[in-house]
């Protein structure tokens, strides 16, 4: 087995383990965060991480920009070049934090003009907001060792790095909030493991290449002209995107009341841990390529953009049916029946981002051809599109409203738009890739949700057990035909081997 590929299996496997912790890990703390704070002051807090998130879009796209310059500096063995854009890059994220803490502390004043901040809450509120600002202030300037890992493929340290910092994180709120407890709390527990994270990733990245050497102050013209072209559309991009992922919480929280944002914010989550564990799993193709890209290697981007997208199409169809078969008994039994409106809003959702979901190895071959620029045109439509339906469909449908507008609105603009401008630019017909990477995966999907649903109405889920073995049921019909789609009748044989030497046993 080659390096390469050894390390691909390596990456694709840590990546998923932290993937799934981290789901495990956000499923856990919404339910004890909403027993024990109530729906009311959950929130509240899901407010509060909403305004952290649109502190984020303030890096300007270099943290995105960066990623694809080192990817391309270290394809070439470039060094002296790579160190010349990390420093320039950490230069002007340092001034970045320090725009966004002053940021934070003005959006901790302006927060209870917006939302409904009980009077005995609004001290507490205030300084939960300061410190997420404390940690968007740190993470840009600390982002570039995260990159550095990225841009030579080791998700393999990244992950291993973030694994017991989720143990920390979660063992911590589980042992520190209780009823009553401030949310400022919860901030300073984030903040805590945040920073516990990027110092492992910093020592991480010397050990990697202990040629690096970032230096604070320094600004180089030439990577200016680097960063720039790329870092404004990135910017456009990351700011787009994160405004529009936030526009669904401010909106309900602002015209339905808390307990309302409470109940999205359930399917949101539900819907945002499946799109991560997808973008963990599919970024792994980002740095890959753009060596591809810069290498001029044609072919293979073309057998990258179908087989990586019959993968992603596979994975996000798993998640997507998962939840459409067995979604409503899960919430119910993970919130203890207090949260089954939220299923709806999880139907809509999910079925909108399916799509999208499926094009994160597309995104990342497009960003590796520099086409940061539609990307951001697309991302601005979405948000442009997602306001106008959600303002429109808000009133008369409620949640629902907003959900459905986010759906349409990210399958058009994060799904279609992108596959149809990466078929253009790579000479893949749209028929061929449907034919390809979408068809043979849709029928096995079809034929394992098809018969969950059966036996679930036939035997109703009870509680954790069942549905545990819904869920295992679901898996043993869907996964071993999809492996043999992606990886061929070789795929059965580690499995027949072990049948065999049972019966020989």
């Amino acid at each position: 087995m080659s390096r390469t590929r050894h390390r691909s299996i390596v990456n694709v496997g840590m990546t998923a383990s932290v993937a799934v912790l981290r789901a495990c890990e956000g499923l856990i703390t919404v339910a004890y965060l909403l027993k024990v704070l109530g729906a009311e002051n959950f929130g509240i807090w899901a407010l509060i991480s909403t305004m952290a998130a649109y502190l984020l879009v303030l890096d300007l796209g270099i943290v995105g920009a960066l990623g694809r310059l080192l990817a391309g500096h270290r394809g070439v063995g470039d060094i002296e070049g790579f160190n010349r854009t990390l420093s320039t890059a950490l230069t002007l994220l340092t001034g970045a934090g320090a725009v966004t803490l002053l940021a934070a502390v003005g959006l901790a004043e302006i927060f209870p003009l917006i939302f409904h901040v009980p009077d005995h809450q609004l001290a507490d509120v205030r300084m939960a907001l300061i410190i997420a600002g404390v940690w968007a202030a740190l993470y840009f300037p600390t982002s570039v060792f995260d990159v550095v890992l990225w841009s030579y493929e080791r998700f393999d340290l990244s992950s291993l790095i973030e694994m017991p910092i989720i143990g920390l994180r979660l063992s911590l709120i589980l042992l520190l909030i209780h009823e009553g407890s401030p949310l400022s709390h919860l901030a300073a527990i984030g903040l805590t493991a945040n920073v516990t994270m990027v110092t492992l990733q910093a020592a991480c990245a010397w050990w990697v290449e202990p040629r690096l050497r970032p230096i604070p102050g320094v600004m180089s013209r030439a990577a200016l002209k680097e960063i720039y072209p790329i870092g404004v559309w990135f910017s456009a991009l990351s700011m787009a995107r994160s405004l529009t992922q936030q526009i669904g919480p401010t909106l309900v929280g602002h015209s339905l009341g808390n307990r309302a944002v409470a109940t999205f914010s359930i399917a949101r989550q539900l819907t945002t841990y499946c799109a991560t564990v997808m973008l963990s799993l599919t970024q792994i193709a980002a740095p890959r390529a753009a060596v591809l890209f810069f290498g001029r290697h044609g072919d293979e981007q073309k057998i990258l953009f179908v087989g990586g997208g019959r993968a992603a199409t596979a994975l996000a169809l798993f998640f997507a049916g998962g939840f459409l078969s067995l979604g409503a008994p899960f919430i119910s039994v993970w919130q203890g029946g207090r949260q089954d409106a939220a299923f709806a809003p999880l139907v809509v959702l999910m079925l909108g981002e399916a799509f999208p979901m499926a094009q994160g190895v597309t995104y990342s071959i497009l960003t590796a051809m520099g086409r940061h620029r539609t990307l951001a045109r697309f991302a601005i439509m979405e948000g442009i599109g997602t306001l106008c339906l959600a303002a429109l469909l808000m009133r008369p449908f409620g949640i629902l409203g907003v959900c459905c507008a986010i759906a349409v609105s990210a399958t058009v603009f994060r799904g279609l738009c992108p596959w149809l401008l990466a078929c253009r630019l790579l000479g893949v017909a749209p028929l061929a890739y449907l034919r390809d990477a979408v068809a043979p995966v849709v029928v096995c999907w079809c034929g394992a949700i098809l018969l969950t649903v059966m036996m679930a109405a036939e035997w109703p889920v009870r509680g954790w057990i069942s549905l545990i073995g819904y869920g295992m049921l679901y898996a043993a019909l869907y996964m071993p035909a999809c492996a043999i789609l992606l990886l061929g009748r070789g795929a059965l044989a580690p499995a027949k081997s072990l049948i065999h030497r049972l019966r020989i046993s």
